[in-house]
C-alpha cells in the first residue's frame, strides 16, 4: 500500500474553495509522490463559472448578487455551475504518480470508477457514460449540468456527478460536485438565456435513494471507495502555518477577482 492524505475540509466561501484546490495543485512536490483527496462543500452557496468563460456574456449577474451567491472562477474549464446541496471533491496528484501512470482520459476514468463504487455503497446504480452531445444553445452558455460528457457519472440515465481536470507541469486537479439533494439544477434560474428545467437530465443521491443521507454518509463512502480502488494508505493533511499563510493571500486575490466578476469593483479609499 502507498500514501494518500486525505482532507475532510469545512464548508467555505467559494474564493477559499478553489484557492485551496489550486494551492494543492501548485504544491504537489511538497508531498512527495502522494496523491491528495479533499472533500468540501460551499457556504454560501455560489456559482462557478469555468476558466475561459465570461460571466457577464452567461450569467445574469442581478440575479446572482440579488440571491446573495458567491461568484468565482474555476481553474478548470467547462461551464457555469451552482454549488448547492452536494459534495466536492477534488484529487491532486503529480503526472508521475504511481496512482495514475497514463494521460488525461485515463486517470480520468479511474477517479471515476473510485466514485462510482462511493455511489454503489449507498446503494446507488450508478455508471460511467458513454456520453451524448446535447443539442440546442451554446456551449460556453449552457450549463454544466445539461449535458454528460464522455465517461462522467450517471444513476438512471441522469447526470449525478460533473467533473473537470486540469493539467500543468507536474501535476494535475481533477474536482467535481457529487449531488447529495435538489440544489444545483437551479443555476438554470440565473443564466441568460431561456434554458427548460434540469430536472429530467439530473439527478441526486437523494432522489435515488429516497433517503436523507447527510455529507458525511458520503464522505465515508467515498474514502471506502478510493481505499478499495487504490489499495491506499490514508494519512490526514495537516496545513503548516506557512501554507495557511500562502493559502490565506491567495484567497484574498480570488475575493478581488471575484468582485470583478460580478461588476461590484473595488472601493477606494
Amino acid at each position: 500500500m502507498k500514501q494518500w492524505y486525505f482532507l475532510d475540509d469545512e464548508d467555505s466561501a467559494g474564493a477559499v474553495n478553489m484557492a485551496v484546490d489550486e494551492y494543492l495543485l501548485d504544491h504537489y512536490d511538497d508531498r512527495g509522490d502522494s496523491p491528495v483527496l479533499r472533500l468540501y462543500s460551499f457556504d454560501p452557496p455560489a456559482i462557478s463559472v469555468g476558466f475561459h468563460q465570461v460571466p457577464g456574456e452567461v450569467l445574469d449577474l442581478e440575479a446572482v448578487k440579488s440571491a446573495g451567491l458567491d461568484l468565482v472562477r474555476r481553474i478548470t474549464g467547462g461551464r457555469a455551475l451552482l454549488h448547492d446541496g452536494e459534495l466536492t471533491y477534488s484529487v491532486t496528484a503529480p503526472l508521475d504518480s504511481v496512482f495514475f501512470p497514463s494521460g488525461l482520459q485515463e486517470t480520468f476514468i479511474s477517479i471515476s470508477n473510485a466514485i462510482v463504487d462511493a455511489l454503489k455503497i449507498l446503494g446507488i446504480d450508478a455508471m460511467i457514460s458513454g456520453g451524448k452531445a446535447f443539442k440546442g444553445g451554446k456551449d460556453t452558455v449552457s450549463p454544466c449540468l445539461v449535458s454528460t460528457s464522455r465517461h462522467e457519472i450517471t444513476a438512471g440515465g441522469r447526470k449525478i456527478v460533473g467533473s473537470a481536470q486540469r493539467r500543468r507541469s507536474g501535476s494535475f486537479l481533477q474536482h467535481g460536485s457529487i449531488l447529495l439533494r435538489p440544489g444545483s439544477e437551479r443555476i438554470v434560474d440565473y443564466l441568460r438565456g431561456d434554458f427548460p428545467p434540469l430536472s429530467g437530465l439530473v439527478t441526486n443521491i437523494e432522489a435515488e435513494t429516497g433517503m436523507h443521507l447527510t455529507r458525511d454518509d458520503l464522505a465515508g463512502a467515498m474514502v471506502s471507495a478510493f481505499q478499495q480502488n487504490f489499495d491506499m494508505l490514508v494519512e490526514p493533511l495537516i496545513f503548516s502555518s506557512e501554507d495557511l499563510q500562502t493559502i490565506s493571500g491567495m484567497t484574498e486575490k480570488k475575493v478581488l477577482e471575484s468582485l470583478a466578476l460580478t461588476g461590484k469593483g473595488v472601493e477606494k479609499g
